[in-house]
């Protein structure tokens, strides 16, 4: 089986504040494009494809109705990110194991993060959930509530700075159960090799396809070979 994952779409309503950066059209004919050329069996959404933080899942989804509803096709997975927690629907991660018993992880990996990784930050963030709801009444309080949380997140610093080798340890340990362990979050497309009990085993990160980026993971779910697609939203409507 051939799968394709990507993250980190942050799909939102088209205003000043947002980062999606994508025509309806031109992603699905991006992913479609993917889709036939490698002959993919099943697309896994692996988190923050829903910028829940800022907006509304209705107001999103009335921005993009074509969208949405392509994404949700049965031969699609959707997981949680920590921007999209709050969605009723989706999986906090996803296991495939193939014929020969190896298995493949793909969480989205905010869970590394001692902030969104725990009971607390989990917490807090309902809480700023709630206050979101709470604001949404008012124009002025959430254009004020939307410009902090957009402090650190505006158009020319994103993604934000993580640090990788969280992540990668983060993995690592994953990896002591599983043969390919699968993140997005940190919007960096990332490919690592180890060995475990004289297994070979395999990190991937899928980076991000927010700011009109594509960039994703293809892999052979058999013979656990991958390959890293990254594509400039440019190049892809020249093409």
């Amino acid at each position: 089986m051939t799968i394709l994952v990507f993250s980190d779409l942050h799909i939102d309503t088209g205003d000043t504040f947002g980062t999606f950066q994508w025509k309806e059209k031109d992603l699905i004919r991006q992913i479609e494009k993917i889709r036939r050329s490698f002959s993919v069996d099943k697309i896994i959404l692996n988190g923050d494809i829903f910028e829940l933080l800022k907006y509304s899942y209705e107001d999103i989804e009335k921005a993009n109705s074509r969208l949405i509803k392509y994404l949700a096709q049965k031969d699609f997975i959707y997981i949680k990110g920590n921007h999209d927690v709050f969605n009723r629907y989706g999986l906090n991660y996803y296991q495939i194991t193939n014929s020969h018993g190896q298995t493949i992880h793909i969480e989205h990996g905010h869970q590394a993060d001692w902030f969104n990784g725990s009971k607390f930050g989990q917490t807090m963030s309902k809480i700023g959930f709630s206050l979101l709801k709470t604001l949404s009444w008012s124009k002025t309080l959430m254009d004020i509530y939307l410009r902090i949380v957009s402090y650190k997140d505006n158009i020319n610093h994103i993604p934000k700075k993580y640090n990788r080798i969280k992540y990668l340890s983060y993995a690592l340990r994953l990896l002591k159960e599983h043969d390919v362990v699968i993140l997005g979050h940190t919007h960096k497309l990332e490919s690592h090799h180890t060995y475990y009990l004289n297994k070979k085993k395999r990190y991937l990160n899928c980076g991000t396809c927010s700011m009109g980026r594509f960039q994703a993971i293809l892999l052979d779910t058999e013979m656990l070979q991958y390959e890293m697609i990254k594509e400039s939203k440019a190049s892809i409507m020249e093409a």
